[in-house]
């Protein structure tokens, strides 16, 4: 895969998967754009300072005014955009009973409408330039196997969104040589994730190094015909 010269914005690229990503797409010679929700978020991001990294602090992707004012001056800093992978979202468990409407609209906003407002804003981008794009999204196990999801139907349920959106938009741009796909991890080797689960068979997870490949294929320029894919990468769990 050859990223030069290809300018790609990651979102989420400050956590563990992000960094994964970004590391990669950097050996692979493209520069990267990763807004950061705030300070501690930029502080921790191991490229904040890296010469071909675009960062910005303060970015809610939620608010569509942000996303848009982050997309522009990403592309200023880095020129025309090719890839928009988004991997910002948030997990949240709770029973129904337990979660009320805010707490579930917040899940929606992590992981749907962040989601949402990116992609939009990378495809205004692609056309207003005339050129070709990809698209990387990221949704989940129980986006596809729902049933999975039992205590955490506020988080399934936008995940789901995710998907749904992946496979109509990948339909809509395909003729603007866009191309939008997503992968589903089942649940990521984290060290957060660890800590919220000491007793699982972490070898069994998909590691974020092993997910960054698959990501960056599907936003490569060698990806010429997958569109409108939910790419399962659930590793052996």
């Amino acid at each position: 895969m050859d990223f030069t010269d290809k300018h790609v914005i990651i979102t989420g690229g400050a956590g563990s998967l992000g960094e994964a990503v970004v590391q990669l797409l950097l050996n692979l010679g493209a520069s990267c754009s990763v807004p950061c929700f705030n300070q501690d978020e930029f502080d921790t991001f191991q490229f904040s300072n890296h010469q071909n990294v675009f960062t910005k602090v303060g970015v809610d992707l939620s608010d569509e005014g942000q996303a848009q004012s982050f997309y522009k001056d990403a592309i200023e800093a880095n020129g025309f955009l090719w890839g928009s992978i988004h991997i910002a979202g948030g997990f949240g468990m709770g029973s129904i009973e337990d979660t009320s409407k805010a707490d579930f609209m917040k899940q929606v906003n992590l992981n749907l409408v962040t989601c949402y407002n990116s992609c939009r804003a990378a495809v205004q981008h692609f056309k207003y330039q005339g050129r070709s794009g990809r698209i990387v999204n990221i949704a989940s196990r129980p986006a596809l196997e729902p049933r999975q999801g039992a205590g955490m139907t506020a988080y399934t349920t936008s995940k789901a969104g995710v998907a749904a959106l992946t496979e109509s938009l990948g339909a809509e741009v395909v003729e603007d040589d866009i191309l939008v796909n997503a992968i589903a991890p089942s649940v990521i080797d984290t060290p957060q994730n660890r800590e919220g689960m000491p007793n699982a068979n972490f070898e069994k997870w998909p590691k974020p190094k092993q997910l960054a490949k698959q990501i960056a294929y599907l936003a490569s320029p060698e990806n010429e015909i997958t569109r409108g894919s939910i790419v399962t990468v659930y590793g052996k769990s």
